[in-house]
């Protein structure tokens, strides 16, 4: 039996999410004060029986986040990170920022309200460097030049915080010219967890390795690792996700997707009762074909899809900037190439 009051809120939140771009959660037991959270709308405006088949964390981690508020009494409301019309209107004792939003809010919010950034990667100039650096090495082995996937805009949030928190590891909080900003680590979550898979026989799979994560083929060195098993007919390769899929990419790489020993698969969905499946399969099923994930992404904040490959049983073999903390136990990619993956 659904409570009536949540009903009652997803839906006023669906009206005031279309009509002005913010949403609100009330306080629990007594009142504190107000927040604002910059983050994503979204999972405050689904009634009960509604859920999101993408199975990206940041759904929970925006609610948690907002839960975490309401249950020390505050009242919350809750803006899309790239809304640029909101201007607020009442008193905030704090403002949660995704660092697209508080050089705009700032002068708004006053010198009382903590201002704190939640990371979710690595600082926007250094991402978009380290994915340009990508593009022109592809260029300079392929004679192919490809456009940018996850460029970040640049801003000057980062100036006006008190602190900084969120996912990654000393690798990521590196990229930001913190100065004498504090960190708060946050360790990211993991969408669905597994049973150690006690049945699984890490020596019958070991030539086999999966590569899983979202857009953003040449950031994540999608490009290398393809190229890389495409010398290597005696190991098979498992890509789940959208990277394979991009037009540009999909195209320039045809030839190695035909190859029988790379395997590609579409960005996984999870139902309601928190089954994840890639097509007709259950992703558990893909991780318990690899013994290893091979991931030498550039630039992360903490990567969700590694996370969520090590819960599910598979060796992460990865770069520092990844996000995972420096004491996990991974196999590191030191300097990401197709020499160095071979």
């Amino acid at each position: 039996m659904y409570k009536i009051s949540s009903i009652y809120w997803a839906y006023r939140n669906k009206v005031t999410n279309k009509l002005f771009g913010v949403v609100k959660m009330r306080h629990k037991g007594k009142r504190s004060g107000n927040a604002l959270v910059s983050f994503i709308t979204g999972p405050f405006t689904k009634a009960p029986w509604e859920f999101f088949t993408d199975p990206h964390s940041n759904y929970w981690t925006s609610k948690e986040i907002v839960r975490l508020l309401n249950v020390r009494g505050y009242d919350v409301d809750i803006i899309n990170w790239d809304n640029k019309t909101f201007i607020p209107k009442k008193k905030y004792a704090i403002c949660i920022d995704i660092q697209h939003n508080l050089e705009r809010l700032s002068p708004r919010l006053g010198s009382s309200c903590v201002k704190v950034m939640f990371v979710l990667s690595s600082y926007p100039l250094f991402q978009n460097n380290a994915e340009q650096t990508r593009i022109d090495n592809l260029e300079k082995r392929r004679g192919v030049k490809f456009s940018h996937k996850r460029h970040d805009v640049l801003s000057n949030n980062i100036k006006y915080i008190d602190f900084i928190s969120g996912y990654g590891n000393e690798t990521v909080y590196k990229t930001y010219p913190l100065k004498d900003k504090k960190i708060v680590p946050i360790p990211a979550p993991a969408v669905k967890t597994y049973k150690f898979p006690k049945d699984k026989n890490f020596e019958k799979v070991q030539t086999h390795f999966l590569f899983f994560g979202g857009g953003g083929a040449i950031l994540k060195g999608l490009d290398l690792v393809v190229e890389a098993f495409s010398t290597m007919p005696n190991l098979h390769l498992h890509i789940v996700g959208p990277a394979a899929y991009e037009k540009e990419f999909a195209k320039e790489y045809e030839k190695e997707f035909a190859l029988p020993n790379i395997h590609r698969y579409q960005r996984p969905k999870i139902s309601k009762n928190g089954i994840m499946t890639v097509g007709e399969k259950l992703f558990s099923e893909i991780a318990d074909q690899c013994a290893s994930m091979i991931y030498p992404s550039a630039s992360e904040g903490t990567s969700g899809a590694v996370i969520q490959a090590m819960y599910a049983g598979v060796i992460p073999v990865v770069t520092k900037a990844t996000g995972l903390p420096e004491d996990s136990p991974s196999i590191i990619i030191e300097n990401p190439s197709v020499e160095s993956i071979i």
